[in-house]
């Protein structure tokens, strides 16, 4: 009974999480557009945010609640989970070529490269938390490089985003309040079955908070807009690393278990390079149907081989 109690009131975090979340990616496209951005920047900048927040959200608060196992879980597990099943899903629908800028894959490189080191040392210090932050920089200074805001638009429709932002606000506060029901009772669950904090991030947790950015994936993909996708996925896994992983080397004295590295980091590190090819194919390829169909399979058969290896199945 108390398992279920548990599992009820994780849920009911969940979909709090899930509306916050929602409510904050539409009223950001909302202000996006106002001001005049391409799909590509909206896809890595504000939805990319929003569709991450559960994820930043619920790291923040595992750490302060001295949960920085199931923090570090629920961000390598939804990276895993926004690769090999949100975009592996999105693959069997993408066609269009990119046609803006990757410079933007250049902070997605180097976040999972600093990960390894950092996860490799078996504890994430001081040091390797202000790269992280430096990699944020690095991200938002090629965003900025690459874009131009339209500042008569912002001008003229001030009013209209002064209410966008109340609602933008709304979300954020179901967010805070989703993660921290989420965190309390998949502790408490993690407790009862005897699971380490760890895996239960992995996978309930990623699951669950990487469901907003399969919502926004697949919304972008009904309405043709391929680059949003593609930009949902790289600014969602940079976000996730470079707000919560900070955290965990400035606020918690984590001691690293060696599977973190050797399968959960490994995984996360060819699925990026498996990533990074299919937008090879999509920015330079002319076939690109049965290719990225067979990127597709791939990325979604490795996620149910990884969620089976996680439950002792394989």
């Amino acid at each position: 009974m108390l398992l279920l109690h548990n599992f009820l009131i994780l849920c009911f975090g969940l979909a709090i999480l899930i509306w916050g979340a929602d409510r904050f990616v539409a009223q950001s496209s909302i202000i996006a557009k106002r001001i005049g951005v391409s799909d590509l920047i909206i896809g890595l900048t504000l939805v990319a945010f929003g569709t991450s927040a559960p994820e930043i959200f619920i790291g923040i608060s595992g750490i302060f609640n001295e949960s920085a196992a199931l923090s570090l879980g629920t961000v390598i597990g939804s990276n895993i989970s926004n690769i090999a099943l949100i975009f592996g899903i999105a693959c069997f629908s993408l066609r269009k070529q990119i046609t803006d800028s990757l410079i933007n894959l250049l902070p997605f490189v180097i976040s999972v490269v600093w990960l390894g080191i950092a996860l490799f040392n078996g504890k994430i210090n001081h040091i390797e938390a202000i790269v992280f932050i430096g990699i944020l920089g690095l991200f938002l200074f090629t965003l900025f490089k690459s874009n131009d805001l339209n500042e008569e638009n912002i001008q003229n429709q001030a009013s209209s985003i002064f209410k966008d932002i109340f609602w933008l606000t709304i979300g954020l506060i179901g967010l805070i309040f989703g993660s921290h029901l989420s965190v309390t009772h998949a502790e408490n669950i993690a407790l009862i079955l005897g699971v380490p904090e760890m895996i239960i991030g992995l996978t309930i947790l990623a699951l669950g908070t990487s469901l907003p950015e399969l919502a926004a994936s697949v919304a972008a993909l009904v309405k043709k807009k391929a680059q949003m996708v593609v930009g949902n996925i790289i600014g969602s896994n940079i976000f996730n690393l470079v707000f919560v992983v900070p955290m965990i080397g400035f606020f918690s004295t984590l001691t690293l278990e060696d599977t973190i590295f050797v399968r959960d980091f490994l995984v996360l590190a060819l699925l990026s390079a498996a990533f990074l090819a299919a937008i090879m194919v999509l920015k330079f390829a002319s076939f690109k149907g049965w290719v990225m169909k067979f990127f597709g399979l791939t990325f979604v058969g490795s996620y149910i081989a990884y969620i089976m290896l996680l439950s002792g199945l394989i």
